[in-house]
């Protein structure tokens, strides 16, 4: 796949995070949270099964030999799925997803700059440092609008 389909891609992932965290809370705050990101990763799970199935050309078994950090991107996936369940219904989608993507973008910078986690090292220029700020204040105008500061609300 070509650059500008692996962009287009990716913004088709964001927009299925988009959509996922407010279903995701929907559905937390009728069974619960715990519950809500279980049901999540169970039915994402039964698809990957499936697609593996149908167009799986990778070596599954050679998990086991892969080293045991790598195991873990599951377990971040589930801390995240839980947590936009919780923040969700309070933040909005927007806030929620815009404090998530600072959190992305800040690690992102850092992995990057070290070269973590076997990627390629880029180091931290000007221009990335110029994006996380306006990321930053986007995200903290946005948040103003859905969550007033309680110390200075009158009423």
């Amino acid at each position: 796949m070509d650059k500008l389909g692996l962009l287009l891609l990716t913004v088709l992932g964001g927009v299925a995070m988009a959509v996922q965290s407010p279903i995701n809370a929907a559905l937390g705050k009728r069974i619960g949270a715990l519950e809500a990101g279980l049901v999540s990763f169970c039915t994402g799970a039964i698809l990957l099964f499936i697609l593996v199935l149908l167009f799986g050309k990778g070596q599954f078994t050679a998990v086991f030999q892969a080293p045991k950090w790598q195991w873990i991107g599951g377990s971040l996936g589930a801390f995240l799925v839980v947590t936009m369940i919780l923040a969700t219904p309070r933040l909005g989608v927007l806030v929620a997803l815009m404090a998530a993507l600072v959190g992305q973008m800040l690690m992102s910078t850092v992995i990057d700059h070290f070269g973590l986690f076997s990627v390629e090292a880029t180091p931290i220029g000007w221009e990335r440092i110029l994006g996380l700020v306006f990321l930053l204040a986007g995200m903290a105008w946005s948040s103003k609008a859905k969550c007033p500061d309680p110390i200075n609300e009158s009423g």
